[in-house]
């Protein structure tokens, strides 16, 4: 039976009912891979509360807290200094203008007053000698400060080294487990990419190859994207190189192989194509028979030569014709009916009478 390509509407269902079920078969994939989980990821809160110290985590949050204290003491002595230099100030401008206004000729202030001024004057004394203790304690707090940050410093810094140390530890961890996961995966899928593969070539002749084809191409897409996801970029690298060098290699070959040794349906379509050109199926050099006797054109031309008309020239195209370049026979007589037929083409154009056609000649 003769193969039928169906309606446009019929080919582009076919080409969408394959694309979607390569992606299901994708989807599966990725569930299967999901539910086949052995190994898990460590939990990294976990792995770093297990190995760093916690006592000196301890000790730093003490430390800090104490700091905190010590800011807020200091902050407190501080607005305690501006209060006591605001007052201070305040009372010697107060005393400073009334002792200018006190005259010897004139009693501006009275006795009561005059000894007011004289205990505000002590008070300004007290209030310097307070200033002056403020100003130790704050001294003392701020020396405190100091020694307690670079505590803090030096146990940030014992911390920070053995935080890199367990970092290291679990990147390591982290490594070994996206290898034992990547193994376990491909050991999963690397059967499907073999069995793909050996249907694909097996069944390419098949009329249900676009159905493993779309699963094949699922395949080999989650296959490359678990590699690239789980293998470090300078492995992935070789990895693809490889399998490109592969694939191109593969082609190289068959292309060669179809060159040398080409299947029937090529020979044909090539036989086909060269005789609506009137050129050689073998090696192209015009058919000059008929109205083209005299005549030239190329590939591109065939179709804009004008064709010289007359009945001499209309029957020289029913007689055997033998290419004078190459020495194939493309015209030859039908051994059913005994009319001028196609010598590459398997049937005659008259009776229909078929022949074989194998290449091996050709």
């Amino acid at each position: 039976m003769k193969r039928a390509k169906g309606t446009f509407w019929m080919r582009f269902s076919i080409l969408l009912l394959a694309v979607l079920f390569g992606l299901l078969v994708y989807w599966s994939i990725e569930f299967l891979l999901d539910d086949i989980r052995v190994f898990r990821m460590p939990d990294r809160e976990a792995f770093f509360k297990q190995r760093v110290d916690a006592a000196l985590q301890e000790e730093l949050e003490n430390l800090e807290l104490r700091l905190q204290e010590l800011d807020h003491r200091q902050h407190l002595i501080s607005q305690q200094r501006e209060f006591i230099k605001d007052s201070s100030s305040a009372l010697k401008i107060t005393v400073d203008n009334l002792f200018a206004l006190k005259d010897r000729s004139q009693q501006l202030i009275s006795e009561t007053q005059f000894e007011q001024v004289l205990a505000t004057l002590d008070r300004i004394i007290t209030i310097q000698d307070e200033f002056k203790e403020t100003a130790e304690r704050y001294l003392a707090t701020t020396n405190e400060r100091f020694e307690l940050t670079k505590q803090i410093a030096a146990l940030k810094k014992r911390i920070e080294t053995q935080t890199q140390e367990v970092r290291k530890q679990f990147a390591e961890v982290a490594h070994q487990h996206r290898v034992r996961s990547t193994m376990v995966k491909l050991a999963f899928l690397l059967p499907l990419i073999v069995g793909c593969s050996i249907v694909l070539v097996r069944k390419r002749s098949s009329i249900y190859r676009l159905i493993y084809f779309s699963a094949a191409v699922a395949v080999y897409i989650k296959a490359t994207l678990i590699v690239h996801e789980y293998f470090p970029s300078r492995y992935f690298k070789y990895i693809l190189t490889i399998v490109l060098l592969a694939l191109v290699g593969w082609g190289f070959t068959w292309l060669i192989r179809r060159l040398v040794r080409p299947k029937v349906e090529t020979l044909l379509k090539q036989y086909r194509e060269a005789y609506e050109r009137f050129l050689c199926p073998v090696c192209e050099y015009p058919i000059r028979t008929g109205p083209r006797t005299y005549l030239y054109w190329t590939r591109r031309t065939v179709h804009k030569t004008a064709l010289m008309s007359g009945p001499a020239e209309a029957g020289r195209g029913d007689e055997p014709y033998t290419c004078p370049s190459c020495g194939t026979a493309l015209f030859e007589k039908c051994a059913a009916c005994g009319a001028i037929c196609h010598s590459l083409l398997p049937n005659c154009r008259h009776c229909g009478n078929k022949k074989t056609i194998t290449g091996d000649a050709y």
